[in-house]
C-alpha cells in the first residue's frame, strides 16, 4: 500500500481521470459513428459498402493527419497557461486560425489527388462512383473538420472536456436517423446510396463546429479568446511557423502510422476473404482498445504542458509515475479479458467459425501488444506536453515502415524466416513494431525530461 502511495499522487489521478474519462467517451462516440456509417452502407448493398470502403481508405488517412497537425494547440495552450500567460491564449488562437486555412488548400488538393486512386485499384464502375461521390461529400467537410479540431484544442487546453463528449454524443445520435435519410431516401430527400454517410459525416462535423462555437461565447472565461480568434488582425508569422513546426512532425507520425497498418491489409488482400475478414474484425477490436491509451495520451499531453509551463518538476514527476502505474493497471486488466474472451469477442462480428478461430489467434497477439501500444501512446502525449514532437515523427517512420512493414511482407508471403504465417505475419509485426516504437520513444522522453526542466534551473 505504501508503494502504491508513491507511485499514484491522488491529486494528478483526480485530475487525469477528470481530463481523460471525457475525452474516452468521446473517441468512443466518434469511434461508433463510423461503425454506424459501416452498418447503414451495407445494408444497402455489397457495391455500396466497398465503395465506402475505398473512399474511406483515402479520405480518413488524409483527413486524420491534417487534424493531428493541430493537436499541438491543446498543449501550447496549457502550457501558457501553467507559465501564467492565459492571456496570450487569444493570439495563438488567431493564429491557428490561419494555419488552419492553409491546411484545408492543402487538403483540398490531396482529397482531389485522391479521387485519381479509386479507378486505378478497382475496375467495379459502381464501386468507384459511390468512392468518388463520398469523397466529393468529405470535401465539403474540410472547413467543419479543421476548424473543429482547433476549437476542441482550445477547450482541451483549459483541461475542459466535457464539451466535446456531450456533442458527440449527440452527434452519435444524430449520425443514425440521418444516414438512413441520405442512404435510402426519406420523403423530399433523395437516396444517395453509400455516399449518403459522407454527407451525414460533413453535417455532423459542421454541428460539433457551431456547437463549440457557441459554448465559446457562453462561458464568460472563454469570449476573449474568441473574440481574439476572430480579430481581423495582421498574421504573426514567428506563432504560425511555431505551431506549424510542432504540429506537421505530429501530422506525418499519424500519416506513418495509419498507411503502415492500411498497407499491411493489402499485403493480406491476396490470401482471400477469409484471411481479410479475420484480420479485419482483429484490427476493429484493436482500434476500439486503443481508445484507452489514446485518451490518456491526450489527458497527460495537457496536463505535463501545464506543469512544463509552470517550471514545476515536483507536480511533473508526480504525473509521470500516476500515468504510467494507472496505464499499467488499466492495459494489463484489457489484455488479461481479452486473451480469456477473445472468442466470445469475435463472435459478436461474426458466427463463421472459421474466421473466429482465425481471428481468436490474431486477437491473442493483439492483447500481448497492448502494453507496448499503451506505452508508445503514454510517451507520445508526455513529449507533446514538453513540446518535443520531430522524434515522433522519425520514430514512427523507423519502427513502422524501416522494421514493420518489411517484416509483415515477409511473414505474410515468404519462407525467409519461418514458413508464410499468413496474417498472423502481420501482427507479429504490429508487435515488433509496437515495442520498438515504445522502447524509442521511452528513450527520448527521457531526454526530453532532462533538457525541459535543465533549462528552467
Amino acid at each position: 500500500m505504501n508503494v502504491l502511495r508513491k507511485l499514484v499522487d491522488k491529486g494528478e489521478l483526480k485530475r487525469l481521470l477528470v481530463l481523460m474519462l471525457p475525452l474516452y467517451i468521446a473517441n468512443l462516440m466518434n469511434m461508433g459513428m463510423g461503425v454506424v456509417d459501416t452498418i447503414v452502407a451495407g445494408q444497402a448493398g455489397p457495391e455500396q459498402l466497398a465503395g465506402v470502403a475505398l473512399g474511406s481508405s483515402v479520405t480518413v488517412p488524409i483527413m486524420v493527419a491534417v487534424g493531428a497537425v493541430l493537436t499541438i494547440i491543446g498543449p501550447m495552450i496549457s502550457r501558457l497557461r501553467g507559465a501564467g500567460s492565459e492571456g496570450k491564449v487569444g493570439l495563438l488562437l488567431n493564429n491557428a486560425k490561419l494555419l488552419a486555412l492553409l491546411l484545408m488548400v492543402l487538403e483540398v488538393a490531396a482529397l482531389f489527388a485522391g479521387v485519381t486512386v479509386f479507378p486505378l485499384v478497382s475496375d467495379d464502375a459502381v464501386m468507384v462512383q459511390v468512392a468518388t461521390d463520398y469523397l466529393y461529400f468529405l470535401l465539403l467537410c474540410v472547413p467543419a473538420s479543421v476548424m473543429l479540431r482547433c476549437l476542441q484544442g482550445h477547450f482541451e487546453g483549459y483541461g475542459h472536456t466535457r464539451p466535446a463528449m456531450i456533442i458527440a454524443f449527440i452527434g452519435l445520435l444524430l449520425n443514425i436517423p440521418l444516414n438512413y435519410a441520405f442512404v435510402f431516401g426519406w420523403g423530399p430527400v433523395p437516396a444517395m446510396g453509400g455516399a449518403g454517410t459522407g454527407l451525414t459525416t460533413t453535417l455532423i462535423h459542421y454541428m460539433m463546429m457551431v456547437a463549440l462555437l457557441v459554448l465559446m461565447g457562453v462561458y464568460p472565461r472563454y469570449r476573449r479568446n474568441i473574440v481574439q480568434m476572430w480579430a481581423n488582425r495582421r498574421a504573426e508569422w514567428r506563432v504560425v511557423r511555431d505551431i506549424f513546426y510542432k504540429g506537421l512532425p505530429l501530422g506525418v507520425a499519424s500519416l506513418c502510422e495509419m498507411t503502415f497498418f492500411c498497407v499491411v491489409t493489402l499485403v493480406i488482400a491476396p490470401l482471400g476473404a477469409l484471411a481479410v475478414g479475420a484480420h479485419q474484425v482483429a484490427i476493429n477490436v484493436s482500434a476500439v482498445l486503443f481508445m484507452f491509451p489514446l485518451s490518456l495520451s491526450i489527458a497527460t499531453a495537457i496536463r505535463s504542458a501545464y506543469h512544463v509551463g509552470a517550471r514545476d518538476k515536483e507536480r511533473f514527476d508526480a504525473l509521470l509515475r500516476t500515468s504510467i502505474t494507472f496505464m499499467l493497471v488499466v492495459i494489463l486488466s484489457l489484455a488479461l479479458l481479452t486473451i480469456v474472451f477473445r472468442r466470445e469477442i469475435i463472435s459478436l462480428y461474426t458466427d463463421e467459425l472459421p474466421i473466429i478461430e482465425l481471428a481468436s489467434g490474431l486477437l491473442f497477439l493483439c492483447a500481448v501488444y497492448q502494453l507496448s501500444d499503451a506505452l508508445q501512446a503514454l510517451m507520445s502525449g508526455l513529449l507533446r506536453g514538453c513540446h518535443e514532437t520531430q522524434a515522433i515523427t522519425w520514430v514512427n517512420m523507423f519502427s513502422y515502415w524501416v522494421i514493420g512493414f518489411p517484416l509483415a511482407c515477409i511473414l505474410i508471403r515468404t519462407d525467409w524466416i519461418v514458413p508464410a504465417m499468413g496474417p498472423a505475419g502481420a501482427w507479429v509485426s504490429f508487435v515488433v513494431a509496437l515495442t520498438i516504437t515504445a522502447l524509442l520513444l521511452s528513450w527520448r522522453f527521457a531526454c526530453a525530461r532532462k533538457r525541459v526542466f535543465a533549462a528552467h534551473q
